[in-house]
């Protein structure tokens, strides 16, 4: 018998919370590909592989109302993306959920078999030779064991998602043949327009 977790015991979380300076300062989870919001893509291939799905972003939660799920701010200050794994573990466990799989809200090209491929936790997603640190799986178990981490002075190595993640022992699990890069995210104008160019081609990976 599989001592994998199941899908149903899986909480998805969309992070959110840079800045997107390279952008202009916008969000970029609500930028337009092909006429829907980024958000909209990724909660559409989110959904049918875990039970419940939050996002992890600060400021006015309004702006998000739309999408109907709950928005989850930083509960620390100047921790960077850890604040928002953090967060996610934290609501994670008033789901009931053992795993909280981690995305960022700029990689509009995730594949449909994600989650099955990253369980069972800690894992971490690698395409052509890269790693994806914030594609990831996290065993709420860990929660106490980041809330520690993340107590000690800040600095640029404490806070490193993949410096962590080594703590845990974490996979790498590599996904190979997917036509775009299956983690291809939107950090500039030119990354945007090229994945508009992708989407209206219909490079979608499922």
């Amino acid at each position: 018998m599989s001592t994998h977790p199941s899908p149903s015991r899986v909480a998805a979380v969309i992070l959110a919370g840079g800045k997107g300076m390279r952008m202009g300062g916008c969000d970029k989870p609500l930028l337009a590909l092909n006429e829907e919001p980024l958000l909209t893509h990724l909660i559409r291939k989110l959904a049918p592989q875990c039970a419940t799905l939050a996002l992890s972003a600060n400021g006015d939660a309004a702006r998000f109302a739309p999408w109907g799920i709950p928005v989850l701010p930083d509960t620390l200050d100047e921790r960077g993306p850890l604040a928002g794994v953090l967060a996610g573990l934290q609501w994670a466990r008033t789901q009931q959920c053992d795993t909280v799989l981690t995305v960022p809200g700029d990689t509009p090209f995730i594949p449909a078999t994600l989650v099955e491929r990253l369980l069972p936790a800690p894992a971490v997603a690698v395409s052509s030779g890269r790693e994806h640190p914030l594609v990831a799986t996290w065993p709420t178990s860990c929660l106490e064991r980041l809330q520690d981490w993340l107590a000690q002075p800040p600095s640029p190595h404490m806070l490193r998602v993949r410096m962590f993640a080594r703590t845990l022992g974490v996979r790498h699990v590599t996904f190979a043949g997917h036509t775009p890069d299956p983690f291809f995210n939107i950090n500039t104008p030119e990354d945007y327009a090229s994945a508009c160019r992708m989407i209206e081609k219909g490079l979608i990976n499922e």
